[in-house]
């Protein structure tokens, strides 16, 4: 079976304590007979490394730190959650309200916690928010990366995480400018009210960059996917008359998280989360003509 390994730090790839290459976010592949229990270990510098055994348990449990996708032609292991080699207690940020205590340190991984009359809580965050600002805001704690946001709630639950241009704060209401993974170079204005400990979804507008808003016919499929993700007018890449079964089409693709590109322009991968760390990705395919989508198979 084919296995593709990535790692969202550069890390060293041994398989049996051979070295294999480097790993990050563009795949390595290997073909792998699964009841050979070949070890494979990610190691980052200045990590700890991820380690597990390659056998037909990966199709149904992820090795801790990890997260599998199962994929048309074989799997592909995402090495994630790397802690540091050094546990020693280093402080980031702090923000202190009334009665209320946020702190954000590393110590393995980098984490938050409050302290509230409520108790001690603790979350773990992503190492994207070193350095980080924290400010308290009613019932929520708002957390500053780089170019990254977070919301939690006082006891440490997570209500938001998004990677952003800009952003702005009043009573009840998050305004944020978000920059799409799509490969039109678009972004969304969203806005989130906030209520009793919730963050909601109330508004999304689609933002088109100038220079990407006739897709190449051989971006148009992952286009039209994206759109569809994100909340766009993905009827726009139909032929007409394919827009009288949209919803159809709606109900057909089914929900998804993700789109991935492949090595034929007109098919892309739809990512569905079975559970916690586990994906399986689907894959559809487009006919177009004349600049428009005609025909959607699976």
């Amino acid at each position: 079976m084919k296995i593709y390994f990535l790692s969202s730090l550069p890390c060293a790839l041994t398989l049996n304590g051979v070295y294999f290459g480097i790993t990050d976010s563009f795949e390595r592949s290997a073909e792998v007979c699964l009841s050979d229990k070949i070890y494979a270990e990610f190691s980052p510098e200045g990590g700890l490394p991820i380690g597990f055994f390659i056998t037909e348990n990966l199709r149904d449990t992820p090795p801790e730190g990890c997260e599998v996708y199962l994929l048309q032609d074989g799997l592909a292991v995402y090495a994630r959650d790397f802690q540091k080699k050094d546990f020693t207690l280093r402080p980031i940020a702090q923000a202190r309200e009334g009665n209320l205590l946020a702190t954000v340190f590393w110590q393995g991984a980098l984490q938050l916690t409050i302290e509230s009359p409520k108790g001690f809580f603790n979350a773990t965050l992503p190492p994207s928010f070193d350095p980080c600002t924290l400010s308290f805001h009613g019932d929520f704690l708002l957390i500053e990366g780089n170019c990254m946001l977070a919301l939690y709630s006082l006891v440490c639950k997570r209500l938001l995480l998004e990677k952003i241009s800009d952003f702005s704060l009043d009573d009840n209401t998050l305004n944020a400018t978000l920059p799409l993974s799509d490969r039109l170079g678009r972004s969304a204005k969203c806005v989130w009210e906030l209520t009793q400990e919730n963050c909601v979804l109330k508004e999304f507008t689609l933002l088109q960059a100038g220079v990407c808003d006739e897709p190449t016919a051989d971006l148009l499929a992952y286009a039209f996917f994206e759109s569809f993700l994100i909340g766009g007018d993905f009827t726009l890449f139909l032929a007409d008359e394919l827009i009288a079964d949209a919803e159809n089409i709606r109900a057909f693709l089914g929900d998804f998280i993700a789109v991935t590109l492949t090595d034929k322009a007109n098919v892309c991968g739809l990512v569905r989360r079975k559970k916690e760390r586990l994906f399986e990705v689907d894959y559809f395919s487009v006919e177009i003509e004349k600049g428009k989508i005609v025909d959607v198979k699976g």
